[in-house]
């Protein structure tokens, strides 16, 4: 009775030891181990890192073995003595196996017996492996990153889920969780079960439908799918994808700024604006304000401030229309309209005019300049008068230039008139003649004119400053003050009837008939090639 106690006990213990070491083999064949170093060379004492863990050739005997540590974070976790195609796990985590083991020694052969020489040098070529994980790779997608809430085709967000196992191992009990960011789910769920997934599988995509909210602000909403699972050591991952959305507020407020393009000096700029209300909610006491452009001024006066309220999707056209003379040709940046406005939650609201581009003004910009050589002089003396036109404006124009000799002086040479075609951007021109000044005391010489016309036809005339000049007497200490060294500064004054008249016939210009008008035209036509730049 006693020895068959014994017996069962011993086929007992049997079965378990079986069944341990069945279930051991089993999850060591189950893991998927992934190749990190393949025959590596380490020489007695030398060390490699892989993942974290040192492996190290402790030791070799006369057996062809190496003595392997693995260690981390400076403890030595395991010790094992190694063959050539024996291996050392640990903890079903890393794998090192022995490729080749060679003690490096020279024999020799003395008398029929071998001797080993001193030059030992043993080494150890090993593969180096660790256990394989799961790792999902995770897209977020949407047909659009910005949806408005003002927009009833925006009302819904269609949402694309794509899942791949892209890490070294097989996935269990692998779970899909998504956060909607508070939108409501129309279709589909944020939870899903998929159990097993393999290495490198892709999944079925997972489609759901949210509701797109209507805030009072711009907002980004962060879409997330976050993927877990567990390996073959039942050891937890997770990974997470997301999309970021825009969703734009549910107030809005367009105003358009409506600008004539192309325009001419002489002619006018008309400018119109119009509000509309494509928000959600109705809007009241709004505040639209507009500014006049830079180098232009108004044709008739009125105030560019007004109250207005608008229901949803109210449109008010020409809120503005108004009429702008360009004072001068260049290339300007008109200020945009603004409205402030208090929003039914409270907030308050702004909007500014889409009118971000340039606007170009064409035309010549004519300046003339009357400089002389001296101010202090003696009667009889000659006195050097330089005349310069300059047309600093972005289109060519015909210029006639008209000087007047004093009483107090005689011209001795040179001409005091004459007609020129000036280039835009800068184009000039420049002409002395001689004066003998006969008469002493403060001698004020006329100011210089100097009319111009374009072939749009728009005309004007401007005048240099009037330098003064001492015969026979000391320069006043005013008059010194206001013309140093003789010379003077153009001073540009338009004709208003020639800015002004938009639909009236300009007036000749002095010293210019219509004949030589239409030659100069002709001469314009042929040198420039352009009319504008």
């Amino acid at each position: 009775m006693i020895m068959a106690k014994k017996l069962a006990l011993i086929a007992l213990l049997a079965v378990f030891f079986v069944s341990a070491f069945s279930v051991t083999a089993f999850a060591e064949e189950d893991i998927e181990w992934v190749e990190k170093q393949d025959g590596t060379t380490l020489y007695w004492g030398d060390t490699v890192t892989v993942n974290g863990y040192d492996i190290k050739a402790e030791d070799f005997n006369d057996d062809n073995q190496v003595f392997i540590s693995i260690s981390k974070d400076g403890e030595k976790l395991k010790t094992s003595p190694l063959s050539v195609g024996l291996e050392v796990v640990y903890d079903d985590r890393i794998k090192v196996y022995a490729q080749e083991v060679d003690p490096n020694y020279e024999t020799i052969e003395k008398n029929g017996k071998k001797f080993k020489t001193g030059n030992w040098n043993p080494y150890a070529k090993l593969d180096i492996l660790i256990k394989g994980e799961p790792r999902f790779d995770i897209e977020v997608e949407t047909k659009k990153d910005t949806y408005d809430s003002k927009s009833t085709g925006d009302s819904a967000i269609d949402v694309s889920i794509k899942i791949k196992n892209e890490g070294d191992a097989k996935a269990e009990n692998t779970i899909l969780t998504i956060d909607t960011a508070g939108m409501e789910v129309l279709k589909g769920k944020t939870k899903y079960t998929f159990g097993q997934v393999f290495k490198d599988e892709t999944l079925e995509p997972v489609n759901l439908t949210l509701k797109a909210p209507k805030p009072w602000e711009d907002t980004d909403l962060n879409v997330t799918a976050k993927v877990t699972c567990e390996d073959v050591r039942d050891e937890k991952h997770e990974d997470i994808g997301f999309k970021v959305i825009k969703i734009e507020k549910k107030w809005g407020l367009v105003i358009s700024k409506v600008i004539t393009k192309n325009n001419h000096m002489g002619k006018p700029i008309r400018v119109s604006v119009n509000v509309r209300n494509e928000g959600l909610c109705d809007l009241d006491n709004i505040i639209l304000k507009d500014s006049v452009a830079p180098e232009t001024h108004l044709q008739k006066d009125m105030v560019l401030e007004k109250t207005l309220s608008l229901k949803s999707g109210e449109l008010t056209e020409k809120i503005f229309e108004y009429t702008l003379i360009p004072d001068k040709p260049g290339e300007f940046t008109f200020p945009k309209a603004t409205a402030n406005f208090t929003l039914p939650n409270g907030q308050n609201g702004e909007a500014g005019s889409n009118n971000s581009e340039n606007i170009k003004i064409y035309g010549p910009e004519i300046s003339v300049t009357k400089t002389i050589d001296r101010q202090q002089l003696n009667s009889g003396d000659k006195l050097t008068v330089t005349i310069t036109v300059r047309n600093t404006g972005n289109v060519g124009s015909s210029v006639t230039v008209t000087d007047i000799v004093p009483p107090e002086a005689k011209l001795i040479s040179g001409e005091t008139s004459f007609k020129q075609i000036l280039e835009s951007n800068g184009d000039s021109k420049t002409v002395s003649y001689i004066l003998q000044m006969h008469k002493e005391g403060e001698v004020r010489l006329p100011a210089c004119k100097a009319s111009f016309l374009d072939l749009d036809e728009y005309s004007g005339e401007v005048i240099s400053d009037t330098p003064a000049v001492y015969v026979g007497v000391p320069i006043s200490l005013e008059g010194s003050s206001e013309q140093p060294e003789g010379k003077t500064d153009s001073n540009q004054e338009k004709n208003d009837s020639s800015v002004m008249a938009q639909n009236e016939e300009s007036e000749d210009t002095p010293g210019f008939g219509p004949v030589l008008a239409i030659a100069g035209f002709l001469v314009v036509a042929g040198i420039l090639g352009r009319r504008r730049t």
